[in-house]
């Protein structure tokens, strides 16, 4: 939770994604205390070795903090792209432009 705080603090992390991690780190800190609680709701759900389940639930968040990542690398992907076509005409109309003054 250093680490993200840290990074955060260099601004080498947005808050926003932060947060998640945090939240990890806190889940992290507090599962010990709830092992009452796990094996229950393992025994419950029919698993016969408790930490299987902590592991599942720490592996289904790792998969939905990736797919969070994967949207925005998408929505950034789609936006460089139209960047670059923008440029791209306007470096055209410059060369036109430039063409015509001659």
């Amino acid at each position: 939770m250093l680490t993200i705080i840290s990074l955060v603090r260099q601004k080498r992390l947005d808050e926003k994604y932060a947060l998640l991690w945090l939240a990890a780190g806190v889940v992290m800190i507090l599962a010990p205390l709830a092992t009452s609680i796990i094996d229950a709701l393992s025994e419950a759900l029919g698993f016969h070795y408790p930490p299987a389940l902590v592991f599942l639930i720490a592996f289904l968040g790792l998969c939905l903090i990736n797919l969070q990542y994967s949207v925005v690398i998408s929505r950034l992907n789609k936006h460089n792209k139209t960047l670059a076509q923008r440029v791209a005409i306007m470096e055209q109309r410059l060369i036109q432009v430039e063409r015509q003054q001659i």
